[in-house]
């Protein structure tokens, strides 16, 4: 998918910088998000919470801020802003 995005953004925009951003930020987000998934519940249960309970808000949360912040690192890294 991070591929066909640089393609697309490349094609429509003519701009590689900006698609090699968009995709090294979709893989990178995507790796954080799957490996945060796996890991809060069980940190959760070693904390005496439900895991069920707990895990969905605050794994969606984590992830959207660290999302945040590899977009901008990524792009500040590819762009020189």
């Amino acid at each position: 998918m991070a591929i066909f995005v640089i393609v697309l953004i490349f094609l429509l925009l003519g701009k590689l910088e900006i698609g090699l951003t968009v995709g090294f930020s979709l893989i990178a987000i995507t790796i954080i998000a799957a490996t945060t998934g796996a890991a809060l519940p069980f940190l959760f249960n070693k904390m005496g919470f439900d895991p069920a309970l707990m895990s969905a808000p605050f794994i969606t949360t984590v992830v959207d801020i660290l999302g945040i912040f590899v977009y901008f690192s990524i792009a500040k890294l590819i762009l020189n802003i």
